[in-house]
């Protein structure tokens, strides 16, 4: 297998960085796909812990390039500082690229993203993704090789920011000024531009020689710009279909797609969340799983096992293998429930319903015996307690997508590979 995608098959947070990073041992190259410092990917290795929000969790290798392809939205000011920290933490980042075809957020962004959302019924993370987003399909996105050209990006700050300034006005903001926003450009420009490539053309190149290559997502299918929860949803798509756009890979060369699943539900920000849990078993799910997010560190929902996005998540996506992460945060269950079903106005689904709808499900549960003893040091399927592989099995019975990987803990030797 030489092209895989990884991607999340619940809501996100499903723990894929920790899968891209083990893979990436073996990897040529780590594509970050889309999104942008929205994400929060957490690395445990041999230098310590590490929360990545934009730069691909491929680079803790210093032969595996990693790069930011076209689909992502690049806010150079926390790039250079998660720069910055990883060379302070003794990280080589001198295989960062950035596709000049990605787009730029800029403080306008992020200001709009914050105003649009003060109620926080979408649960934004502020960070001004969405609004770039929309400016990308309005045709007023200023993108990162555009860094390159002083004077062109000069006439097209000249020609956006009274539109920005006019929309931040509507909610009471005070405006920016144009010699502020070049000011700042510059220093991105004399940091950022040797890091500035054409990556279909080391891509290519990659993909005609057989070399290895991940991709890497954000975010989960129920976020999906389309397919999931909108308007609960992320501004782009973190789909194998979306990965290829955004990595710049014809979709005949992906070879494989896996799919990263929680052994139970967790959701950050607004929409339905069928199986959460506002009691004590959802409370012991977040403090023993350490669930809040990486970027905002914002308390996550946390519920049993949904199989019904997993599922829908395995169609649209194509998977053809499933990692399970946080196995060992049920060890001290005495019971664990999977959501087989939803029970709706007296009927029972099987299938996705539409957002409105989910918000009034009945889950409908399968009760299963938990294993009350310690998964952390178990390297193998033998290992496991035999509740815990009864309770694999299933999830491998209700997707119809066998698991390939199983995390029982952070570290990168706690993966059991089947």
């Amino acid at each position: 297998m030489t092209v895989t995608a990884i991607v999340g098959a619940q809501w996100g947070d499903e723990g894929k960085g920790r899968l891209v990073d083990y893979l990436a041992a073996k990897a040529d190259f780590v594509i970050r796909f889309q999104g942008g410092n929205n994400a929060g990917h957490t690395v445990v290795n041999d230098l310590g812990t590490f929360m990545l929000h934009l730069i691909p969790s491929g680079i803790f290798y210093p032969r595996v390039r990693c790069i930011l392809g076209a689909g992502t939205v690049i806010d150079p000011a926390s790039l250079l500082n998660e720069i910055s920290e990883l060379e302070r933490s003794g990280v080589d980042t001198s295989n960062l690229l950035l596709d000049r075809r990605a787009h730029l957020v800029w403080r306008y962004h992020q200001f709009l993203d914050g105003a649009r959302d003060r109620d926080g019924k979408l649960g934004t993370t502020r960070r001004g993704i969405g609004p770039v987003y929309a400016d990308k399909c309005a045709y007023r996105g200023i993108r990162v090789g555009d860094l390159l050209h002083p004077q062109f990006l000069r006439q097209r700050l000249e020609e956006i920011l009274p539109l920005k300034n006019h929309e931040m006005a509507f909610y009471g903001l005070a405006p920016l000024t144009l010699e502020e926003l070049l000011t700042e450009v510059e220093g991105w420009r004399q940091k950022l531009s040797t890091r500035i490539v054409d990556s279909m053309l080391l891509i290519r190149e990659a993909v005609r020689s057989g070399q290895r290559i991940l991709l890497e997502g954000q975010l989960g299918i129920m976020r999906d710009l389309d397919w999931g929860i909108y308007p609960y949803s992320t501004a782009s798509s973190p789909t194998a279909g979306g990965a290829t756009i955004g990595a710049g890979i014809p979709p005949r060369y992906l070879d494989e797609v896996i799919g990263v699943v929680k052994a139970y539900s967790t959701s950050v920000g607004g929409g339905p969340f069928p199986t959460e849990l506002l009691d004590s078993d959802g409370e012991r799910l977040r403090e023993t799983g350490g669930e809040y997010g990486a970027t905002t560190r914002r308390p996550r929902r946390c519920g049993w096992l949904d199989i019904i996005p997993v599922r829908y998540a395995a169609w649209l996506n194509g998977l053809s293998a499933i990692a399970v992460t946080k196995l060992d945060v049920l060890d001290s269950f005495e019971k664990i429930k999977i959501c087989t079903g939803y029970r709706i106005g007296g009927q029972v689904s099987n299938d996705m319903p539409d957002t409105v709808t989910q918000g009034q499900v009945e889950p409908i549960y399968e009760e299963w015996r938990g294993w009350r003893s310690s998964t952390a040091n178990a390297r193998s399927w033998e290992d496991l307690p035999s509740p815990a592989q009864d309770y694999l099995r299933r999830l491998e019975e209700l997707t119809g997508i066998p698991i390939r990987y199983i995390s029982v803990g952070p570290k990168r030797e706690q993966l059991i590979c089947l």
